[in-house]
């Protein structure tokens, strides 16, 4: 037994030694040696869909779990992560309405450790679009892909491109103007997306944004939100047509509260304009706002026959 513990306790000692032998010259070949680059290791877009055996979203977790880890570890390196738009290819793929991805985009892309490349930030709007392509009544996806595109990429990223930022610009006033229209009873997204028409009068396009600022105003339900659109209407519309305005609105709102008390403002607007079947039987009721087939009609007809 002593032999054989006497063996053993040598081949640790031998070991030991052989290890610190190399040991130091493989740590200084480590210390030296620096990761530049990143290996993709996955098939195609539609391939991996395949390979998924129908658990899509499930390795779509998993893929974003593995872009979350590593975007860290590559700040930690101070390194670009070069796989980031082949991985959010491979999980839009998967899940193309997962609505985290795209709102995260602009954050992974852009601010990495070094300069984002014209690239990347095309891959970013790429992305954001794709994201309202697939959820095309998500306000906030209209919301970030506006703001990004309207004022995060021109006035960052796109300061050497001109050009490319104002029509980058005009496109993104018009994307927040769609977030406004979607904004619904989410007052904060109305708030912001109200930015766009900012932006349009600024822009010269006074017309663009009169119809921005009205859409908001039909949604919305937000009093502060409403005397705000109000003063920005004011601004850039006459007395008189602003004036026509706001009593179409009030004869609106008077309307609904009268026959449809029950409903929201939205689902009076899907519902349509109350209609009287004796009263608007037969011809002789194309100019009656009170038997329009639709408040777009409604609106119409009003405005001609209001004094």
């Amino acid at each position: 037994m002593k032999r054989e513990l006497y063996v053993v306790i040598a081949l640790v000692i031998v070991s030991v030694i052989l290890v610190s032998s190399v040991r130091r010259e493989l740590w200084e070949t480590h210390r030296r040696v620096q990761e530049t680059s990143d290996v993709y290791f996955l098939p195609a877009p539609q391939q991996l869909a395949v390979l998924s055996m129908g658990y899509r979203h499930t390795l779509a977790d998993i893929l974003w779990a593995h872009v979350m880890v590593s975007q860290g570890y590559h700040t930690f390196q101070k390194r670009r992560f070069g796989n980031l738009g082949l991985l959010y290819d491979a999980i839009n793929t998967l899940d193309p309405e997962w609505r985290k991805p795209y709102l995260m985009a602009d954050a992974l892309f852009t601010f990495q450790a070094e300069t984002t490349p014209f690239e990347e930030v095309v891959k970013v709007r790429e992305i954001l679009e794709l994201g309202v392509k697939n959820r095309p009544f998500d306000a906030e996806m209209w919301l970030v892909l506006g703001s990004f595109v309207a004022y995060g990429a021109p006035s960052t990223h796109l300061l050497d491109r001109p050009d490319i930022a104002a029509v980058w610009r005009r496109e993104g006033l018009r994307y927040l103007a769609r977030a406004a229209e979607l904004c619904g009873g989410d007052s904060n997204i109305c708030w912001q997306a109200l930015a766009g028409a900012s932006g349009l009068a600024h822009d010269g396009e006074r017309e663009a944004a009169i119809g921005f600022l009205q859409r908001t105003y039909a949604v919305t339900d937000d009093e502060e939100l409403k005397k705000d659109i109000l003063r920005r209407l004011q601004r850039l519309m006459a007395e008189r047509d602003l004036d026509s305005y706001k009593k179409r609105d009030e004869s609106f709102q008077a309307l609904a509260k009268s026959e449809l008390p029950f409903l929201t403002r939205d689902e009076t607007l899907i519902l349509g304009p109350p209609q009287t079947p004796e009263r608007c039987a037969g011809a002789g009721h194309d100019d009656d706002p009170k038997c329009a087939p639709s408040w777009h009609e409604w609106s119409e007809r009003y405005s001609n026959t209001s004094p």
